[in-house]
């Protein structure tokens, strides 16, 4: 949000659209606006519109201009009858929302109906996911071309000629829009792909994770951003200091520390690439005026020697009221849900890890069904 803000002010003269790919987005949070899959213009910047894919909108666009032509071709390679394809339309497809998303920048990009295009991902794998997706759609118009190349020799074969016909030009028009689109994505000089991470050890290695796969995919990487950083404070202003004091408390130094250690190795992970630091606000960046003078606090990310003598470790104490037995309540089956980030994860595997404890004759399974 505060990207797009800031190219909507540095090129008035262009248009800027701020998309979201996140079914569970936050941009109309951020922004303090109502968000739709119509893009709405920001009420302080009317050359940025924004907007949230949506996939089920975009399923129906998508099958009402080419449904048809898709249902031909099919019915040309195989014994499959056009009404026995329609209820593969009504599925909810692994990966549909990435599928509709990949096509809809592409149309976007294409058409020209915006100069810029601020894109917020889902997490990473999602995101993976739909970078991916263009394998898969190379591969399934492969396969839709070999259809039709069934259809194009039988016809040569009765009737001696063969006149191209609108699923031909479906087939040129798809593979011309995904080598478009693939060049794009892979133009260092057009795009940038911006890894947004916090200094913490599994943001470390998710983002080490991430980094490698742009890589296989030949997305350029324009910089890695380190969220939430400590600042310490002084009592006199302009001198940081790292000594314990009324306004740097133990946990602040404490975790100070660690991020300074974990900024280091995400300098190191970045290998030359550029690393931004991004300081901990006093409250959430929420509304115009927070976002913009967040984005003036965005600096290069620079490592300080911390020293800290390791404090003594004291296991806080149970909070009420706790957890119940899930196993002699009989409970066979616990889903973990919540937005990205809140700590679903943790939350998860101290379940699993504290009834394998106390259970060790059972069988404890934890499973993540995150990409």
């Amino acid at each position: 949000c505060g990207f797009a803000r800031r190219w909507a002010q540095q090129f008035p003269d262009e248009s800027i659209l701020l998309l979201s790919t996140d079914p569970a987005h936050s941009l109309g949070d951020v922004l303090q606006m109502t968000v739709t899959d119509d893009p709405q213009p920001a009420p302080d910047l009317p050359n940025l519109k924004v907007r949230s894919l949506d996939a089920e909108t975009l399923l129906q666009v998508f099958r009402s201009d080419y449904g048809n032509v898709l249902e031909l071709l099919v019915e040309r390679g195989s014994f499959v009858e056009n009404e026995d394809l329609t209820p593969v339309w009504d599925l909810s497809w692994p990966g549909l929302d990435e599928l509709m998303g990949i096509l809809e920048i592409q149309r976007l990009l294409r058409e020209h109906e915006a100069d810029r295009v601020v894109v917020d991902m889902a997490p990473s794998g999602h995101t993976l996911n739909l970078f991916g997706l263009m394998d898969f759609l190379d591969e399934f118009l492969s396969a839709l071309e070999l259809f039709q190349e069934k259809h194009r020799v039988i016809s040569q074969s009765f009737t001696g000629r063969y006149t191209a016909d609108h699923a031909d030009a479906f087939l040129q028009d798809m593979k011309a829009d995904l080598v478009g689109g693939r060049q794009l994505l892979q133009n260092q000089d057009a795009t940038a792909c911006l890894v947004v991470a916090i200094a913490e050890p599994m943001s470390l290695l998710e983002t080490q994770r991430f980094l490698t796969a742009l890589e296989a995919l030949h997305i350029p990487v324009g910089g890695v951003f380190v969220n939430r950083l400590v600042e310490q404070q002084s009592a006199v202003s302009g001198q940081p200091t790292l000594e314990l004091s009324p306004q740097n408390s133990l946990q602040t130094l404490d975790r100070l520390a660690e991020q300074q250690q974990l900024l280091s190795k995400f300098i190191a992970l970045a290998d030359q690439k550029p690393i931004f630091a991004v300081p901990q606000q006093a409250q959430e960046p929420a509304g115009t005026i927070a976002l913009d003078h967040l984005f003036t606090q965005i600096q290069p990310a620079t490592v300080e020697s911390v020293v800290l003598t390791a404090p003594q470790i004291q296991m806080p104490a149970k909070i009420p009221p706790g957890f119940g037995d899930f196993i002699a309540a009989g409970r066979q089956l616990i889903l973990v849900g919540g937005k990205g980030g809140v700590g679903k994860t943790t939350v998860a595997a101290a379940i699993a890890w504290g009834m394998a404890e106390r259970y060790s004759d059972r069988k404890i399974r934890v499973i993540s069904i995150d990409p």
